[in-house]
């Protein structure tokens, strides 16, 4: 390191090198480095493409993207104005100085202009990303030629292949093992849950390299026999070496128990100078009872106290520790490192062989799937590895790092403080060339905070050190300037613990004072004492921290009570952020604030899988799978979602809400692979529900949120609305640690509400009241199953009681104690305006990161009881503070919170006086026929369901009992067939009515070939698929079996003669065919009168003036698209040429009749009479439906079919009523008469289809 310097943004030198920039917090780096990026392009000319900024997260790299393109534009435009009449734009002073620097003419203005436009038009291709995102760019762009995946799937983490892997693991060798082995072995900390989080570690740490110790193990074989036989190795050892010494041992221990006695120490336990047991010969004689038999197992050795509570070698070592004086001899350390052994190490030999095996096994997995996690992205371009593996062949290998050299002449590293030791190789390898790059670094020491992701402070320090040049921003931008005076001082002996310096900050923000009732300066101390205390001098034993702990929420609450009601006019709960250690205790304090009414949003660490906006997620895209299962239908009615109450569940079975939900599910599912699930859900809830929702904490935010996380895997893996259901079902069941950042809910109940977060995802926000409750506890101790030693990890317990491994620990708690305090830092100065601390004192919270700053640099080693509140004031008089310090004692709420009135009045906006257009949108047949005056018709069925569904079956929602009644009630001398030879029984005469059986019946006329009728098992098993699929029962399989037989070998008759639907060519057929008829012209829609005058025409055909008048009640008036879908389209010749092709509908309307009065129902081939059918044509406007029908088949058929002519190829309509169909021998019986029952057969009534066609045509002229 050369020179420090103050930054200067329009004169930092943008030549080569490397080089660091120092912000501190508020000072603008963000700012900063736009202004530089501006430079870089315009004046050093460097294209948008050789420059790279990297950020830490994808949050901080999108606002950082977003600021340079504010900037550019900025930058634009007062270029713009300097030389044209264009209005001057105001701008700060950063840019005007550039400005007066570089556009000193006309030429050069036209020339930056230029670059500047150049570069937003390239800004979407711009690399401003995060260190994973270059990596990943990179291994993509060199992938050809490193022989790598092209596509790879990028994960986070590697938590459901880790699961899945020791599952297996689990099973092939853990399983495998002595039952009496695995009870000693699980003693040791070694679970399924404990190995998933050491795999995750491992897989996820880039730096992590785990030490391999027991050579004698071999992954491959079985770990049964394995750890058997080392058992047995260890029993034999230990047995040998107590026989020759374990005498000896027992007397060094009593020698030591002396030795401590002389040196006047009283507690010597385990060990004792006059023991009242012969503890060796108590052990002997436990190991002589396995002489002549089996040794023992390890459950036995765990369970044997003498072992574990006396001659293990850990109690003398914890002697060692607490008296700071070695006891371990050389004579007695053999026998204490067996003994070590036979306790410790079949644990660690389990747990090594599990990491060796399922770390190799995961490192196959993703290979094999092509998936890699940020740590395997930082490992595939780490130059350490890439050296170790290059290639000897040096014509065959591809340098990668040639290549970056190549394509950037800068890197912006943004937030370099979290950077850890690969990524320092990795940019130091691509652009530590001073004299071709420049490598320009910004960070600050000060708020490095996350080790837990690997980032290293000391890294950055040795960075630092190899640096030509620092520059430091001073210039703080964010807080008022009475409190960065006051953070000046406060910060004056800089970070004790971390050995940072502090700049003095220079106040430049245009916040204004912050002046409220109860608080006197900017920065206020609230001084926790306890309720018992009656005076300042009395002394009172400390209180534990879960005590206090649990006080804060309370205490909270009764403060921001008074705050808010004193100062309901100068702040809002909004302006208030509470900054926590943990999520535990945000959510502590976000309960007890909802108890006192005060609105408050958290930023939690739950897994939002686990919430309730899941679970009801969870029934809804069950319900798109399944649409017809009325259980699950059920749970969705009376969830969350839909609120139905016992009664109107049971109501909406008769009255036919319960198919109308279900309908709705139909029509999501088929919408799913379009829309996705959220588009789904958007589509299912209604302005009403959304309102309602939103009134009930973070549900309807849980329910987005999850629904988002769903349609990624749906975009990235393409599930179906099945294994998206699966998929969401393993989420919410099984457990994710480390919780990824965006499974963490981001819940915004309020607008204006206090918000708690944790310091960590404080970072970068600003908040103009902060509150620091927690700072008063020292960090808790970190635990892991891992140690490290020499860069090498360790599972191993055995070496937690030697020197090394205590040496681990004391830097592991050094650097939690550092790190807290930088932690503090970044927590007090997230504050504009006002900063708020809570000070406690509890029992054992030594090393709290507040000492330093609150009682002065020397007092951070001193006894909690010590630091009292006459030191504090001593140490701001000393430092010139001016602190607001309030005492208080908790004292419980007992009133709530009420939002102040708004004063505003409210009033009316300007009516309009145009008309609205209300005749614009998607219309079917069945939208048509809803648009009623006075008939009852179900409404908001959507179009193409209702084609499908509704309108197919029996459209009016009327139950079963109120048509039985009907029928009864009426004149039962029905115009049945003449001679009544018909049969009164239909197959499916007794199956389900409505609109789900109707669509069970269309589902398998669907799937069903009639050509291949006679395949029986084919048959049967989709009539059973989809008869499940709606939970009716499976003895219609048999019935529906029976019909399907009846349709393929009657011949249809009428104008089709003998046509038996068996002999259709396949290639003949089309299934389901959809239209969409463009019908809109803003001045001219489609109403009713125009559909009038269509059935005047064709006089001699059917339905024409004698359909007019109930055409009449219908209520049309359209602009948009008609829209619907066709069951069947046939040709009846296989020479298209020559065919005719008929539009086919099923229709399972029931028109039984009763058999007698008490209500016996017959429905059969008998009650489907010309003229009853004629009545259901007629009733459900099925001769408009057949028209729309037509005009789509003549449409398509014009479209697709070579020399089309009406007149030679449009065949006409046919409605198959199913349950009216005959037997085929009953119409041999009545020798094939000219209608048959169940069938309506009418040839094409062309002249109406043409005038359809060119009234819809003209519309849009």
């Amino acid at each position: 390191m050369n020179n420090v310097n103050l930054f200067q943004a329009n004169k930092y030198p943008l030549t080569n090198g490397m080089r660091l920039i120092e912000a501190s917090a508020g000072t603008g780096k963000t700012f900063s480095l736009s202004h530089l990026f501006l430079r870089l392009l315009t004046e050093k000319e460097y294209s948008i493409n050789e420059i790279l900024v990297v950020s830490f997260t994808e949050a901080t790299a999108s606002e950082i993207k977003a600021k340079i393109i504010e900037r550019l534009i900025l930058a634009l435009k007062i270029i713009e104005s300097k030389y044209t009449n264009v209005k001057q734009y105001k701008v700060d002073k950063v840019l005007n100085e550039w400005v007066e620097l570089n556009i000193t003419s006309k030429d050069r203005a036209l020339h930056f202009a230029s670059l500047l436009l150049e570069a937003l038009e390239r800004i979407d291709n711009a690399d401003i990303t995060t260190i994973h995102g270059f990596c990943s760019k990179t291994l993509r762009r060199e992938a050809i030629e490193n022989g790598n995946n092209v596509n790879p799937t990028i994960e986070k983490d590697s938590n459901s292949l880790i699961n899945e892997i020791v599952e297996e693991y689990w099973k092939k060798e853990i399983l495998e093992i002595d039952i009496s082995e695995l009870k000693g072995i699980f003693k040791t900390n070694f679970n399924r849950k404990n190995l998933i989080q050491v795999l995750n570690a491992l897989d996820n740490d880039v730096n992590n390299i785990f030490k391999h110790t027991f050579n004698e193990l071999k992954i491959d074989e079985s770990l049964s026999n394995q750890l058997n036989n080392y058992i047995q190795s260890l029993w034999i050892d230990f047995r040998t070496i107590w026989k020759e010494k374990g005498k000896e041992l027992e007397n060094s221990f009593i020698d030591i128990a002396k030795n401590l006695k002389s040196q006047g120490i009283a507690d010597t336990k385990p060990y004792s100078s006059k023991p009242r047991k012969n503890r060796h010969e108590l052990l002997s004689n436990w190991i002589e009872e396995y002489k002549e038999k089996k040794r023992p197992s390890y459950e036995d050795i765990q369970k044997q106290d003498l072992i574990n509570k006396y001659f293990h070698p850990k109690n003398l070592y914890q002697l060692d520790a607490k008296y700071k004086i070695d006891l371990c001899s050389k004579d007695i350390k053999p026998i204490l490192d067996i003994i070590g052994d036979l306790y410790d190490s079949p644990g660690e030999f389990v747990w090594e062989h599990a990491l060796l095996w399922t770390k190799r096994e995961l490192k196959e997995r993703k290979s094999k799937k092509g998936m890699i996690n940020y740590s395997d992205l930082l490992k595939s371009l780490d130059p350490k590895n890439l050296n170790s593996n290059k290639i000897k062949n040096e014509d065959n290998s591809n340098d990668v790092y040639k290549n970056l050299k190549l394509r950037y002449k800068v890197a912006l590293i943004d937030e370099f403080q979290d950077t850890d030791q690969v990524q320092l190789r990795l940019l130091n390898e691509a652009f530590g060339n001073r004299s071709t790059h420049l490598l320009l670094m910004i960070g600050d020491p000060k708020q490095a905070i996350y080790s837990f992701r690997g980032g290293s402070l000391n890294t950055y320090m040795k960075a630092r050190e190899t640096c030509d040049r620092i520059d430091l921003m001073n210039a703080n931008y964010r807080s008022t300037k009475s409190l960065i005076l006051i953070l000046n001082k406060l910060f004056l002996d800089g970070l004790i613990r971390s050995n940072l310096s502090t700049q003095e900050l220079n106040p430049c923000s245009q916040e204004d004072l912050l002046k409220l009732k109860g608080i006197k300066e900017p920065f206020k101390i609230i001084n926790l004492i306890d309720n018992n205390q009656k005076d300042k001098k009395q002394s009172v034993k400390l209180e534990s921290k879960s005590k206090i702990e649990n006080k804060i929420p309370k205490i909270l609450g009764s403060y921001l009570l008074e705050l808010l009601s004193n100062n309901s006019k100068d702040i809002n709960p909004s302006d208030i952020c509470i900054l926590v250690n943990r999520h535990d205790q945000a959510k502590n304090i976000h309960t007890y604030l909802s108890k006192i009414n005060i609105p408050s949003q958290l930023s939690s660490n739950e897994n939002i899988f686990t919430r309730e906006g899941a679970q009801i997620l969870q029934i809804f895209i069950n319900c798109i799978v399944s649409p017809y299962n009325q259980q699950k239908l059920s749970l969705l009615a009376c969830s969350e979602l839909m609120q139905w109450k016992k009664e109107k569940l049971s109501e909406s079975k008769t009255n036919g809400d319960f198919d109308s939900l279900s309908s709705k599910f139909n029509e999501l599912a088929k919408l799913f692979p379009k829309v996705g699930l959220l588009g789904c859900l958007s589509n299912f809830l209604e302005g009403k529900s959304i309102a309602d929702l939103s009134n009930r904490g973070t549900l309807l935010g849980d329910l987005y949120q999850s629904s988002q996380l769903v349609d990624e895997q749906i975009h990235r893996q393409k599930f179906s609305a099945m294994r998206a259901s699966q998929w969401l079902s393993s989420q919410r069941f099984q457990t994710t640690e480390p919780i990824p950042e965006e499974y963490q809910p981001n819940s915004a109940i309020s607008n204006s509400a206090v918000n708690i977060i944790t310091i960590h995802k404080s970072k970068g926000l600003q908040f103009k009241i902060v509150i620091c409750p927690y700072l008063w506890q020292k960090p808790p101790d970190k635990k892991s199953h891992l140690w490290k030693h020499n860069q090498n990890l360790f599972i191993s317990k055995k070496y937690k009681w030697h020197k090394k491994y205590n040496s681990y620990q004391d830097l592991i708690k050094k650097e939690s104690l550092n790190e807290a305090e930088r932690l503090a830092y970044v927590a007090l100065t997230r504050a504009k305006k006002q900063l708020i601390i809570l000070w406690a004192k509890a029992a054992g919270q030594e090393g709290n990161p507040l000492s330093g700053f609150l009682f002065g640099s020397k007092s951070i080693n001193l006894n909690i009881e010590d630091c009292t509140k006459e030191m504090m004031e001593h140490s701001f008089k000393e430092r010139e503070l001016k602190v607001d310090i309030q005492d208080i004692k908790l004292i419980e709420a007992n009133r709530t919170w009420t939002q102040p009135k708004n004063e505003v009045k409210l009033s009316l906006g300007a009516s309009p006086k145009h008309q609205f257009e209300n005749s614009w949108g998607r219309y079917s047949f069945s939208r048509w026929i809803t648009q009623q005056n006075n008939e009852s018709i179900v409404k908001n069925f959507s179009d193409e369901l209702n084609e499908d569904l509704a309108f197919k079956d029996q459209i009016e929602f009327l139950s079963s009992k109120k048509i039985d009644q009907i029928l009864i009630g009426k004149d039962q001398s029905f115009d049945t067939l003449e001679d009544h030879t018909w049969s009164k029984e239909s197959p499916i005469g007794d199956f389900p009515r409505g609109p789900i059986a109707g669509t069970c019946l269309h589902k398998i006329l669907e799937r069903v070939d009639f050509n291949d009728i006679e395949n029986q098992l084919k048959i049967s098993s989709i009539i059973k698929e989809e008869l499940n699929i709606v939970n009716i029962n499976n003895s219609f399989i048999e019935p529906i079996n029976i019909l399907l037989k009846r349709i393929a070998n009657i011949p249809l008759g009428g104008p089709l003669g003998k046509f038996k639907m068996k002999n259709l060519n396949p290639k003949s057929s089309i299934k389901e065919l959809k239209f969409d008829i463009p019908i809109c012209h803003k001045t001219n829609p489609i109403h009713t009168l125009d559909l009038l005058s269509i059935f005047k025409e064709d006089a001699q055909k059917k339905y024409g003036s004698d359909y007019i008048n109930k055409l009449m009640n219908l209520n049309i008036y359209s602009n948009g698209f008609l829209t619907g879908s066709i069951d069947q389209v046939f040709a009846d010749n296989p020479n298209h040429e020559i065919a005719k092709w008929w539009v086919l509908d099923w229709k399972s309307n029931w028109i039984g009749s009763p058999l007698t009065k008490e209500g016996d129902l017959s429905c059969g081939p008998i009650n489907y009479s010309i003229s009853r059918m004629d009545e259901e044509m007629y009733h459900h406007h099925y001769p408009l439906q057949a028209h729309i029908y037509l005009l789509a088949l003549h449409r398509f058929l014009n479209w697709r079919l070579p020399n089309y002519s009406p007149q030679k190829h449009l065949g006409g309509y046919i409605y198959v009523f199913l349950r009216g169909i005959p037997d085929n021998r009953d119409l041999e019986k009545m020798n094939y008469p000219q209608r048959t029952p169940g069938l309506i057969i009418e040839p094409a009534p062309l002249k109406r289809i043409k005038k359809l066609d060119l009234l819809i045509k003209k519309q849009n002229k």
